[in-house]
């Protein structure tokens, strides 16, 4: 005799949102999380601890997300000290400690499952910083994760890239005198 339970319901698809650990890369990929949860997916936020807890200091960002069902809020260490200066002069040397520590922390999150909840457990797809490259890419491809590369760059800077040439022409650039 078989036991029918009734059709089986595939939970809802997680997004992982993983941004660059800086403001201007966290406040676009905040906006995208949130397009993307409006569109009716479950959507997790992964943060730096250092950035997230300024993020929830100077903003109500969980009040406000969490009108969507499915969102999640959660952090990873960076691997650099309390101590350790994230701006100025030495950001260019915080950005590679991050990237050799954080690579296997984002690994044993995917795995452990810790990136999800009980109706959607699993992260289905990723959404990284594209500035994160390889970090990423090797850790999705081991696991079988498709993986999206989001840019979050502005307008203005886009604008600038697509002006070098007309400076170059015309003379601008390379400056020249004092």
């Amino acid at each position: 005799m078989e036991h029918r339970l009734g059709p089986q319901v595939a939970p809802p698809p997680r997004v992982l949102i993983f941004p660059l650990p800086a403001q201007g890369h966290v406040n676009s990929m905040l906006k995208l999380a949130e397009l993307l949860a409006l569109a009716g997916l479950h959507v997790t936020f992964l943060n730096s601890d250092y950035i997230h807890d300024r993020l929830i200091r100077c903003n109500d960002v969980e009040t406000r997300f969490s009108k969507y069902p499915g969102f999640l809020f959660r952090t990873i260490s960076d691997g650099l000290e309390d101590h350790h200066p994230r701006t100025g002069n030495r950001v260019l040397d915080s950005f590679f400690l991050m990237m050799e520590k954080i690579k296997p922390a984002l690994r044993e999150m995917l795995v452990s499952g810790q990136l999800g909840s009980g109706e959607s457990p699993l992260v289905t797809c990723i959404i990284s910083d594209g500035i994160f490259g390889g970090l990423t890419i090797d850790v999705a491809e081991e696991l079988g994760v498709p993986i999206i590369h989001f840019r979050t760059a502005s307008a203005c800077y886009f604008w600038s890239n697509f002006s070098f040439p007309d400076l170059i022409e015309s003379g601008e650039i390379p400056m020249r005198g004092n």
